[in-house]
Order: structure tokens, then sequence, then C-alpha cells
């Protein structure tokens, strides 16, 4: 069994077959057809990627965060919207596992053993995605308690067997006074609430729904989840989507490098341009900056994990501005490294809808980046941070939104 930080290549390598074999295969289409990546999602399945980070007792694979961005890069490769539905689920999964083991057994060995899919709900209307706060109320009524939530975005909400939901903790409880729920489709009424049709990003289906749900009490995680969101949500997510998002920017460079090097004589006056030379190699700065990045911060986050760290060790400040920092970096500079590449390799190959090389929608696909939990949102967090960090003002962050 590999410890706490050896990355599995055997693993890796699992993915980038997969990735290359399936997932680029039906990646044009999922954009053009705006739905769900199925062939992908069940060659995935069938491989038992969706257990990733299942401890293996409940028949998941275990695993740790070298090689979980490391998987997330070699699935982006092929179509980044699999990637990250890929990633977000194992960011769902991580949940349970860290912190409702104990309470959710049969939970984990489903998504183990059938690849049960598990997506998040944290997005209302007017808070936007905002993690450490929620509007919706859980009521009492009568055995259990009623939650009704309407949600801008749920990635895969449609193809989704749980779902971890943010609610207020009741009708007289302050917005941050937040708690997670498991819910299922059979707890009431779950339906989509708008379509999904958007520039990039097309396959993960990522519409609005509306819950109106029926749950017991043990369906409430008991563990605070200020907690949930700094131990497993945010560097999981983080991990997850910068991960996909470097695949994704590396796997339309190499793609391009590939078809160069295959028609050498066709492009002999590109390949002996110092100004392409140039240009490409300033991709790999970029590609290489976002790897290191990737790379010190999931070491950290094993680390943390391997020595059982206290929560105090999540809740440092420095830890938090570098967590923001990784998403907010590689967001921008997986979408500069293809901005780049559609520059350097001119207009007929990076402007044009080209299946074998794909840059074009994966320009589409990265642009979101920075959108999804916004970069300007995180950049104000971290310069209040920032103001904080090694100062006495530092406990205002602790228990603090």
């Amino acid at each position: 069994m590999l410890d706490a930080r050896q990355i599995d290549h055997a693993l890796i390598e699992s993915a980038t077959a997969l990735s290359q074999s399936v997932l680029f295969r039906w990646a044009a289409d999922v954009d053009q057809q705006a739905r769900f990546p199925h062939e992908s999602v069940t060659a995935l399945r069938d491989a038992g990627l969706f257990g990733y980070g299942v401890p293996e007792i409940y028949g998941g694979l275990g695993g740790n965060l070298q090689t979980f961005w490391r998987v997330a890069a070699a699935l982006g490769a092929g179509c980044l919207s699999t990637a990250l539905i890929w990633a977000m689920h194992c960011q769902q999964a991580a949940i349970l596992a860290n912190h409702a083991a104990q309470s959710y057994p049969d939970v984990l060995a489903e998504i183990a053993n059938r690849g049960a899919l598990v997506a998040s709900v944290t997005t209302e209307r007017g808070k936007g995605g905002h993690l450490f706060t929620a509007d919706a109320p859980l009521i009492p009524d009568g055995d259990g308690l009623r939650l009704s939530r309407f949600a801008p975005v749920v990635s895969y909400g449609g193809e989704a067997d749980y779902f971890l939901i943010t609610a207020r903790a009741g009708e007289d409880a302050p917005p941050n006074d937040v708690r997670l729920v498991l819910a299922t489709p059979a707890d009431g009424s779950i339906t989509p609430a708008g379509d999904w049709q958007v520039m990039g990003m097309r396959g993960t289906r990522s519409g609005a729904m509306q819950f109106d749900l029926h749950l017991s009490y043990d369906r409430v995680l008991d563990v605070p989840f200020r907690l949930i969101a700094l131990q497993s949500m945010v560097p999981v997510g983080h991990l997850g989507w910068a991960g996909a998002w470097y695949g994704a920017a590396k796997g339309a460079v190499d793609r391009c490098v590939r078809q160069l090097r295959g028609s050498a004589r066709q492009h002999s006056r590109k390949l002996t341009s110092e100004l392409f030379t140039h240009r490409l190699a300033r991709l790999r700065v970029s590609l290489d900056l976002m790897e290191a990045m990737l790379n010190q911060t999931a070491d950290r986050l094993d680390s943390y994990r391997q020595q059982d760290a206290p929560p105090e060790q999540y809740e440092d400040i420095t830890h938090n501005i570098a967590l923001n920092n990784l998403k907010v970096a590689v967001s921008e500079l997986a979408f500069t490294v293809v901005e780049g590449l559609v520059e350097t390799v001119g207009f007929a190959q990076g402007y044009v809808q080209e299946p074998q090389i794909g840059i074009e929608r994966v320009f589409r696909d990265l642009r979101s980046a920075a959108l999804m939990y916004s970069n300007d949102r995180l950049l104000e967090a971290n310069g209040k941070l920032m103001i904080a960090e090694h100062t006495a003002m530092g406990a205002l962050w602790q228990r603090k939104a």
C-alpha cells in the first residue's frame, strides 16, 4: 500500500490512457451538443476512478493529493468537462471520507463500488458561491427537517446520486451558521430550473436547480462546516480544479507540438523561426510554474494529513493565502497559455475548430477558470488576510468567515 505522500504512477498512467482513448475522442461532440459526457464518465466509473479518495476499507482506492492532482491533469488533457466532474466529485467524496465516514459507510461503499456521483450545492441567489454563508434555512418539520433552496449553479446535478448542500442552521440562525446536509433525489423534489447554454465547459451541465426536501436529522453532518471547508472542501477543490486546468493547457500544447513534429516539412518555416520557438518556450515557462505550484501545495497538504495536523494549522493565514493563490494563478496562467498558443500557431491552426488539436475548445473552456469562484473574491480575501498576516490581528481570522 502506498504511504500518504507516495505518487501512484500506475494510476496516473491508467488515467492518461483513458484520457487519450476515450475522453479526447468524445470531447468535441460533448462540447458541440452541450451534453453530459456519458461515455467518458462510464469509462472512469468502470476503472474505479470515482472511488478515488474513498478509504480502501469501503472498497475505494484511498489515495493522496499528489496523485489526485496529477490524475486530474491527465483527464483534463483529454476533456476538461470530464476532468472537472471527476475532480468535483472527488472533493465531495473526500468530505464524506474525512468528516462523516462513520455516519455514512454505505454511501462511501456505493461511491467506491458503483461509482455513485456526489454533487456540490453551495450557490444561492444573492450570495453566489460564497462558502461560509448560507441563506436558505433548515426548518423543523415533523420528525425531520424541511429545506427549500434554489441554486443557480449545480455541476452535473441532473446526473448526481447524492448532493452535499449548504444551508443555514435555522430560521433564527445568522448567515454564517452553516450546516452541510446530505441529500438524494428520493428526499423530495429536485428539479432543473434552467438550461446550460454557455461559452465553454458545456459538458459539466452546471445549470440551476430547485431543491424542496424533507430530511432526517441524521443527514446533517455533525462536524463544524468551517472545519470541513478548511480541511477538505477548499484544498481538495482548488487542487482538483487547478490540476484539471493545467492538464487542459498542457494537453493543447502537447498536441500542437506533436502535430508540428509529425509534419515537420510542411511547417519547416515555422519550426526554424526564432519568434515561434521563443513564444513556444514562453508557454513552457508558464506550464512549469503551474506544475511547481501544484506540486508544492499538494506536498504541504499531504504532509498535514500524514502528521494529522490540528485544525489550527489549516486556519493558518499564510497557508490560506497560498491556497487561494494556487487557484488564482493557475486559472489565469492556463488560459494565458492557450491564448498564447493561438498566437503562436496562427490563424489557420489556432483559431479554427480543429478536432485533432482542439485549441479553440480548450480556449473557451479555460475562459471559465477565473470565473469559477471568482478570482476577484479570492484576491479581495487575500488582501485582507495579508493585512492581518503575522500580526495580532490574525486572531480575527479564527472562527470568522
